[in-house]
């Protein structure tokens, strides 16, 4: 069983990340030159409810809708984004197959992008084909796009029904399809109506040998591929190693606020991608684009692997918080690093109530990171040494496993330069001894922990290398615990 989306629009709706507002529901139309001349190929639909139609002339466009905005169409943009939607189809299946392709509108050939993926055997994993087929739909409202939707036995019989211009027809099955919902080539349409058939049926029924010898042999493995007799000659899409993609907005965004909604529907878009595609991301490079200047780029990075859009918003809005624009922004590009296989949750039904948070400390750097500087929030690990200086060390992110251990208790912070001790200590453990050889600063001391006046719990020494004897005990507070 095969599911096809038929995306009529798409020159406008494939716009939505880089919109303040829904494209489908803005009084806009996209333009492409055919042959000299300028042709609508997508309108939103309040444009559309004033009369414009695709493959439309601009001139006869602008004459029902004069206060439309035109917009040049964009092809990259439209290749980019049917990308991510096939990420997005990956949830659902791995034979995905996405394209451009011609549709014959008023006279007109205009361009329509659709998405193609196998869903009978996932059927039973998503609770049956009428769940299924809502997920799908929630999935596609939530994008802003406008689709028609198709299921058949084969994906050419899936694009069909998607072709069909009311439910009804559908309900009639492949026969009673109108023969325009195949989008067979314009002579053969053409020798079709000549014959007065009109429906699917009519042509379904005529036998093979006829229908090879009045309209070719192409028609007939048309049919056959219609029907699943013949293999699809389908191509499937592969997900790339990495994500990238370009947005380009439909209006300058002048301040950093202004981006912020922007930025919500690119990582919506991106987490619908990842999710799709079973990984996540650690990395990811924003790039903002001006016009007449060198792009602005920011970089997001993660203390752990992610795909939550949220986060991935709040970690860019207080990067943004410490940025100023040098001009407009009018395109924002997104790259990450190489996709990782999303690791799915092990943790027990019943979880520990003390450990219920830890694992949202990965999100709480990621956001100070942002804020205070990539290089201002770290991790200290344990190293085999005995000298305190030099027994641990800064690193950017968390090590798996650590081999240097102590049975003195240490603290890991610890004052850059050691400071005089308040008088007033209680010593409650010690002494620990820590000596060095002549080539090292020849130093010999007594460590103890200690507890001040204030309650503060003090990692403090004696220097015994420049004690003399009889001398009352000086103490250094070389670290603090806690």
């Amino acid at each position: 069983m095969w599911l096809a989306l038929r995306f009529p629009h798409w020159a406008l709706d494939s716009r939505a990340a880089g919109a303040d507002r829904q494209p489908s529901t803005s009084p806009a139309l996209v333009v492409a030159e055919q042959r000299g001349k300028r042709h609508v190929v997508a309108a939103g639909t309040p444009t559309l409810e004033q009369g414009v139609r695709r493959g439309m002339l601009l001139a006869d466009a602008r004459m029902r809708a004069p206060d439309a905005q035109v917009l040049a169409r964009h092809i990259a943009g439209e290749r980019a984004a049917l990308e991510r939607l096939g990420g997005w189809a990956w949830h659902y299946s791995s034979q995905v197959h996405i394209a451009r392709s011609g549709e014959t509108i008023a006279g007109e050939t205009v361009e329509c992008a659709r998405v193609v993926f196998e869903i009978g055997a996932s059927l039973r994993l998503f609770g049956g084909r009428q769940r299924l087929l809502a997920r799908i739909r929630a999935d596609l409202d939530r994008m802003g796009c406008r689709y028609t939707l198709g299921v058949g036995d084969s994906p050419h019989a899936a694009l069909a029904f998607a072709r069909a211009p009311s439910p009804e027809h559908r309900k009639q099955g492949l026969a009673g399809l109108p023969l325009a919902c195949l989008n067979l080539d314009a002579q053969t349409t053409l020798s079709l109506k000549a014959s007065g058939l009109r429906l699917t049926g009519e042509l379904l029924a005529l036998p093979p040998a006829t229908l090879a010898r009045r309209y070719g042999k192409h028609t007939l493995d048309d049919l056959e591929r219609l029907r699943g007799r013949r293999p699809h000659g389908l191509d499937f899409y592969m997900l790339p190693q990495r994500y990238g993609t370009r947005h380009e907005l439909t209006g300058a965004v002048e301040t950093t606020q202004g981006l912020v909604f922007v930025l919500r529907r690119v990582f919506a878009e991106l987490a619908a991608f990842l999710q799709g595609a079973d990984a996540t991301i650690q990395t990811l490079q924003l790039k903002l684009f001006h016009d007449d200047l060198p792009p602005t780029r920011l970089m997001l990075r993660l203390a752990a692997p992610s795909r939550d859009a949220t986060h991935l918003e709040r970690v860019a809005n207080e990067r943004l918080a410490r940025v100023t624009l040098a001009a407009p922004v009018l395109e924002i590009a997104v790259a990450s690093d190489r996709l990782r296989r999303f690791e799915h949750d092990q943790t027990p039904l019943w979880r520990d109530a003390d450990n219920a948070g830890i694992e949202q400390w990965p999100a709480v750097l990621d956001r100070l990171r942002a804020r205070l500087g990539h290089d201002a929030v770290g991790w200290l690990h344990n190293v085999d040494d005995h000298r305190p200086e030099q027994s641990s060390t800064r690193c950017d992110r968390p090590a798996a496993t650590t081999n240097a251990h102590t049975n003195a208790p240490r603290p890991m912070w610890l004052l850059d330069v050691p400071e005089r001790a308040p008088a007033d200590l209680t010593l409650i453990t010690g002494p620990e001894r820590i000596e060095t050889g002549w080539w090292q600063h020849s130093i010999r001391r007594d460590y103890f922990r200690a507890r001040d006046r204030q309650g503060r719990l003090l990692w403090v020494y004696r220097d015994l290398a420049h004690a003399q004897s009889g001398d009352t005990p000086v103490y250094y507070m070389h670290g603090l615990f806690g």
